[in-house]
């Protein structure tokens, strides 16, 4: 499978060369307007930077409960900590 060259920003595989030579080459890419020499080379799809990746389950605990959890923790410290 051959390399595919896409837009840094957008991940389309629609450049096109403005210019090129000895110093390497000038892209621009048709869908965004990104204009560079960087570009990826890739053979797979890469995914949209617009699009968030999911999140794991394990990760999803609301916030309240997360703030409840250091309170604990900080309470728990306070009460153990002096009798030290």
């Amino acid at each position: 499978m051959a390399c595919m060259r896409r837009c840094p920003q957008c991940g389309s595989s629609d450049l096109f060369q403005l210019a090129g030579g000895y110093l390497g080459a000038e892209y621009r890419c048709k869908r965004c307007g990104y204009h560079g020499a960087f570009v990826v080379e890739s053979e797979e799809e890469m995914p949209h930077p617009g699009v968030p990746e999911k999140e794991s389950p394990e990760m999803n605990v609301p916030l309240w409960i997360r703030i409840l959890a250091i309170i604990f923790l900080l309470i728990i410290i306070w009460v153990v900590l002096p009798r030290w």
